[in-house]
């Protein structure tokens, strides 16, 4: 069985685990959003997948995957949305202010730990979190 048909499989399952059907559409979008290995706008999931889903389908179902934990919404000062699979270690990203690279950071656990801690003192919940850094890559310096 190739990767990408494994992938299929695994996403239907995924889907069918959270709740969903496992819509050629839906898991279309997955493999898309595995496919990008960064964040990425509806408006390229469904230009990359050439009439397999429609817009506005497209912006229902990140939604959807979205409340269930499956993509995660990431802001990267633009005005719109990328999204990502939630799936694998949880990390942040590192935007280019002048060629738009985008690269994963990940920030060592009992960092992220203390951060928490420090939040949980002084709200009373926290619902989610978000941190990118934005500069210059070596690239666009030189």
């Amino acid at each position: 069985m190739s990767a990408q048909m494994n992938d299929s499989v695994e996403f239907a399952r995924l889907l069918r685990e959270h709740g969903f059907r496992a819509t050629f559409g839906r898991v279309a979008l997955l493999t898309a959003l595995q496919k990008a290995k960064k964040p990425v706008t509806v408006e390229y999931v469904v230009k990359n997948l050439k009439g397999k889903i429609d817009q506005a389908n497209a912006y229902r179902a990140v939604e959807a995957l979205e409340k269930k934990g499956l993509v995660r919404r990431i802001d990267l000062g633009h005005d719109h949305a990328h999204y990502e699979l939630a799936t694998g270690k949880h990390h942040h990203h590192l935007v280019c202010d002048s060629c738009g690279k985008i690269a994963d950071v990940e920030i060592a656990e009992q960092k992220m730990e203390r951060a928490a801690l420090r939040a949980a003192r002084e709200f009373k919940s926290i619902r989610t979190h978000s941190l990118e850094f934005f500069g210059t890559c070596q690239a666009c310096t030189v």
